[in-house]
């Protein structure tokens, strides 16, 4: 049962000792604590404990949860059976905050607890993520750039974001389809509003999912011209081109015409 299980959940255990190194290495001393999302076999879980004296694990696969428990008995590691897409985050870590996040996550899911850890400036310093190339490709890519969307945007609006080094499947076992990165994430208190990201990060879904289109065409029908140049955009560019705040001043414009209206 074991297998397939982990083959559902997209596993592929880190085992190359260089590449675990250097992600350890780029964790900050400070904090001095460190979340590990997805321990595995453990392989990364030593390397993090010769940094730091505190060490919380959350494995959503129960039965690699024995194993960790004998190998790494008497140090710092506390592990949790949890699923970080499900594990409520305050009660788990505002008690010590603030965290650093270190983790290598199954492409299945990987994307998901990104998104949902951007956010949370309050809880967590730094990220040093290994995922799915395209993943970390579209997470720092810039406006007109290949693959710039939605998570870009995320991005902008809560952390700084850098590539660090790329990852062979020869680093894995059993050796994934694609290549990985690993990224260093900085999380960093938003620039504009809960309410003005909403309304932002709304009408960019919308857009993006029309990619080329311009965007009168692409934001059709939440979005008419005359807000669009009221915004200081230009019809014909598309939305893929566009920097957050450019959302943000849209959103912006059309949450004050609706308004307007009532």
């Amino acid at each position: 049962m074991g297998r397939p299980k982990r083959r559902q959940l997209g596993q592929n255990f880190l085992i190359d000792p260089q590449v675990i190194q250097r992600i350890a290495a780029l964790t900050k001393l400070n904090p001095p604590r460190v979340l590990e999302i997805g321990p595995g076999r453990g392989a990364l879980t030593g390397a993090l404990l010769e940094r730091f004296d505190r060490v919380l694990a959350l494995e959503v696969d129960t039965g690699l949860i024995p194993s960790l428990e004998a190998n790494f008995e008497g140090t710092a590691l506390e592990i949790r059976s949890s699923d970080a897409l499900k594990e409520p985050l305050d009660p788990l870590l505002a008690a010590e905050k603030p965290w650093q996040v270190a983790a290598n996550l199954p492409y299945s899911v990987g994307t998901a607890i990104l998104r949902r850890l951007l956010p949370r400036h309050d809880l967590v310093t730094r990220i040093v993520v290994m995922l799915q190339a395209e993943v970390v490709e579209r997470l720092v890519a810039e406006p007109s750039g290949s693959g710039h969307g939605l998570l870009a945007l995320e991005r902008a609006a809560f952390a700084d974001a850098s590539v660090a080094f790329d990852v062979p499947p020869g680093a894995f076992r059993p050796q994934p389809k694609v290549h990985s990165i690993v990224a260093v994430i900085d999380l960093k208190p938003p620039e504009f509003s809960r309410n003005e990201l909403k309304a932002a990060f709304h009408l960019a879904s919308h857009g993006l999912n029309r990619a080329r289109k311009t965007l009168p065409n692409a934001l059709k029908p939440l979005v008419d011209l005359e807000q669009i140049e009221r915004s200081g955009l230009d019809p014909g560019a598309r939305p893929g081109t566009l920097e957050l705040a450019d959302w943000v001043r849209l959103g912006s414009d059309v949450a004050e015409a609706g308004n307007a209206t009532e």
